[in-house]
């Protein structure tokens, strides 16, 4: 069992040190329904987002599904994400682990744009002096809509290493578009996008100290197209390590201080780093900051969370907040998790 592991373990290297090269990883602006890259956890972006070895609860399903194994029991997880430009991003797991059969959950992610109105260039002969300004003409107000759903699974194959896949169907419409054409008059599009993808990962505890190492592969699928236009989904490559380096000087469990190291390769930008530290005290109160590396606007992260057992059932909230730079100003993340073992 642990040849399979380590075999499992050395072929998702050689993916993630491969694919990327094969797939021509290095464009930059290749990717849609680049909602997926969110953050959809209140710890992971107090922590700089360096999820990738960090995270195993039922949020797990968004960063590495390998971590969705160390789930014992039932547990659900909400989070609302106060994005850029009003923008409300809603995400949810569920998550029900058994000792024997392995971890099921279940997610999704909803993305709230408000109201916007249509704009498009004015065409001389088609449009009158009175319709135009700016030249664009504003038409119809809409509501885009984008939400992703998936159905995950993982199973530790031993007491240090699982894996996890993470199958996800994929939904955008940015309402239809009405073209005004000097000869045909109006045209009518849908902009209406359904992709299936698929994310997998794997983690490993290398049994010296609380050591992980962990891997994750995120938004495999078949290319999308609006009109003429194809596009990928924002594919992610992860490679991330975690360590509570406390256990180095004593075997104090009342406190905890994990770092966390992620390294990135995302399908439309450079290679980007994270890096996170936690200070766990009384497995109640906890601490965080971070810090993303090669990010436009992103930079520094912090955020706080509190964990209460009572009577077998959990409670654990989380807050994590993100600089998005002078123009955008902060990103806020609220999480709320109940779980019973």
């Amino acid at each position: 069992m642990k040849k399979t592991a380590y075999l499992l373990a050395a072929f998702l290297v050689m993916i993630v040190l491969l694919l990327p090269a094969q797939a021509g990883l290095k464009k930059y602006g290749q990717a849609g329904m680049t909602f997926l890259k969110i953050d959809a956890s209140g710890r992971s972006a107090a922590m700089g987002s360096a999820a990738t070895a960090i995270i195993m609860d039922a949020s797990a399903l968004f960063s590495n599904p390998a971590g969705l194994g160390f789930v014992q029991g039932g547990e659900a997880i909400l989070t609302q994400t106060s994005w850029i430009a009003d923008i409300k991003h809603l995400s949810g797991a569920l998550a029900y682990g058994h000792p024997t059969w392995g971890t099921v959950g279940v997610s999704f992610i909803n993305m709230d744009y408000g109201t916007m109105q249509e704009a498009f260039p004015w065409v001389q002969g088609v449009h009158s002096d009175a319709e135009f300004e700016a030249g664009y003409v504003l038409g119809r107000e809409f509501s885009p809509k984008e939400y992703c759903i998936g159905l995950g699974y993982s199973k530790q194959i031993t007491s240090q290493f699982s894996f996890g896949v993470h199958i996800k169907r994929v939904h955008q419409d940015l309402y239809e578009s009405l073209i005004k054409h000097e000869i045909f008059g109006e045209i009518t599009l849908n902009n209406k996008q359904d992709i299936n993808a698929f994310d997998f990962g794997t983690l490993y505890y290398t049994g010296w100290k609380d050591l992980r190492v962990a891997m994750s592969a995120r938004n495999f699928s078949q290319q999308g197209k609006y009109v003429t236009q194809r596009f990928e989904l924002p594919l992610t490559f992860s490679i991330g390590a975690a360590m509570d380096v406390l256990k180095l000087f004593s075997q104090d469990e009342q406190q905890k201080l994990t770092v966390a190291l992620d390294w990135q390769h995302p399908r439309d930008y450079a290679e980007r780093y994270h890096v996170g530290l936690e200070y766990g005290l009384m497995d109640m109160f906890f601490f965080r900051g971070g810090y993303k590396f090669n990010y436009d606007e992103e930079s520094i992260t912090a955020g706080i969370g509190i964990m209460k057992d009572i009577s077998g059932y959990g409670m654990k909230f989380d807050y994590g907040y993100g600089h998005f730079g002078e123009f955008f100003g902060a990103v806020h993340r609220f999480s709320l998790g109940i779980f019973l073992k």
